[in-house]
């Protein structure tokens, strides 16, 4: 959708960004299917972008992106091993350069960011800096249970630094503590309207609707939510997309990953 619906617009690229792309590949451990990762799914879509920027932490990921990717040729590619929330900058400096060169007729890149922590390695520094470019759409996977996971223990020992490089902020806490004896779900929904909040301040549009349509929840085995995909856009033509691609998969798919 995203590469379809805007095919016949005069931008100067498409730029797909990847921060945390793993290997390429994704096993799945119930049944051992072998099936493409987020890069990999990127460079298979029938129309192709332009650029393709793949960071990833592991130097092992990286070389085995390299060799799945060095055969397909539709796309320009970098391959980053490094931290995210420092490979970002570079990035960024890339697509900001092409874009301030004037061209008569023709748009500033169109961009696409993915990203996915395991648990709350995104820092928000991260996510403004994204923001820094003027058409930077992002789908972030919001670890619910990250969130969850570490958010009392952290509390206990009187050190809540990684929580607060995630929100960018310590007024969590003050959202938190509205909700902390209530429901897991209930917790879980009050800090992503905590960040949409937060992502509302950086200019996308539309994110704290109460009808959600804009989420897709991932659960596990046993029902439990693990994450949360948020469509995020400063258009309303991209939060379209995002809206029309959480409403396709809603309820029609079971993730056949445990945990």
């Amino acid at each position: 959708m995203f590469l379809n619906g805007t095919k016949n617009m005069p931008w100067r690229a498409w730029n797909y960004l990847d921060l945390q792309a793993g290997p390429g590949r994704v096993k799945i451990r119930q049944t051992s299917e072998i099936i493409s990762g987020s890069p990999l799914i990127a460079l298979e879509t029938n129309r192709a972008f332009t650029n393709c920027w793949f960071v990833d932490i592991d130097p092992k990921n990286v070389d085995a992106l390299k060799k799945r990717t060095s055969q397909i040729g539709r796309s320009k590619l970098t391959i980053i091993c490094g931290n995210c929330n420092v490979e970002v900058n570079k990035v960024v400096e890339q697509i900001n350069a092409t874009d301030s060169e004037y061209r008569e007729g023709v748009w500033s890149s169109l961009n696409l960011a993915f990203l996915d922590p395991e648990g709350l390695e995104l820092e928000w520094t991260t996510v403004e800096k994204l923001a820094t470019v003027k058409f930077m759409d992002l789908v972030i996977n919001f670890s619910t249970s990250g969130f969850t996971r570490n958010v009392e223990t952290a509390l206990e020992k009187g050190n809540t630094e990684k929580i607060d490089c995630f929100f960018g902020t310590t007024r969590w806490l003050d959202a938190y503590r509205t909700v902390r004896h209530e429901d897991g779900n209930r917790i879980r929904r009050e800090m992503i309207n905590f960040y949409k909040r937060r992502l509302a301040n950086l200019g996308y549009i539309h994110v704290s609707d109460d009808l959600y349509p804009d989420e897709l929840v991932v659960k596990n085995s046993k029902g439990v939510q693990q994450y949360t995909l948020l469509f995020i856009s400063k258009s309303d033509l991209g939060r379209k997309f995002g809206r029309e691609a959480a409403s396709r998969n809603r309820g029609q798919r079971k993730l056949p990953f445990t945990w």
